[in-house]
């Protein structure tokens, strides 16, 4: 099968498609078991945006400075850093108050990169302040509210702690495949999982 001749988009429509068809554990084959029979497209996706969609925060995933650097949005400062090979930003959490919270995961890569965050109930929430991932001659290199004009206090629906801003929900089925979001409305619980973290080919 030429892909070649076919569109970014209807690729990017036909993997969505077979993304939501696949169940995790029901036959999956996984990013590896294109390489052989499709090793130009493989290759073309093997570090691209899909690839990089959603990645564990370490240090060869995280852009962003957490080198002990503050940004302050309104009346909250936050400050981002490490300790102990943990990446954290202490920031406003549910209740107004600061607090420290880890880094879990990266999402997006460029032009700018954001961080989720584990809370209860299974719940990945993702920051409001991003990485702006261009280059500095552009603008770049540089934290930034995602609402820059707005005050979103802890109780406001835009803030990073509310549902508009999980994971779980909202974002999760366009950044990683074969994704079961394995949402208890009783317990309020999600147990997400995937097979293939990122956009798989």
């Amino acid at each position: 099968m030429n892909l070649n001749k076919y569109s970014p988009t209807i690729l990017v429509a036909a993997f969505l498609l077979l993304s939501h068809v696949q169940a995790a554990g029901s036959g999956y084959a996984g990013a590896q078991s294109c390489m052989s029979c499709h090793t130009a497209q493989y290759a073309a996706w093997k570090g691209s945006h899909h690839d990089l969609a959603m990645q564990h925060a370490n240090a060869k995933s995280v852009l962003g400075n957490f080198e002990d650097v503050s940004f302050r949005h309104g009346k909250v400062t936050s400050t981002f850093y490490k300790k102990n090979g943990r990446y954290l930003v202490r920031t406003d959490g549910s209740d107004g108050k600061l607090q420290d919270f880890e880094i879990k995961y990266t999402f997006g890569v460029y032009p700018l990169q954001q961080y989720l965050v584990e809370l209860s109930g299974g719940r990945l929430q993702a920051l409001s302040i991003a990485w702006d991932a261009r280059p500095q001659a552009q603008g770049g290199q540089r934290w930034f509210h995602l609402y820059p004009d707005e005050t979103i206090p802890h109780d406001d629906i835009l803030h990073w702690t509310r549902p508009s801003q999980n994971w779980n929900s909202r974002c999760a089925v366009c950044h990683s495949t074969s994704l079961q979001k394995n949402y208890d409305p009783e317990t309020k619980i999600f147990a997400t999982r995937w097979s293939e973290i990122n956009f798989a080919c």
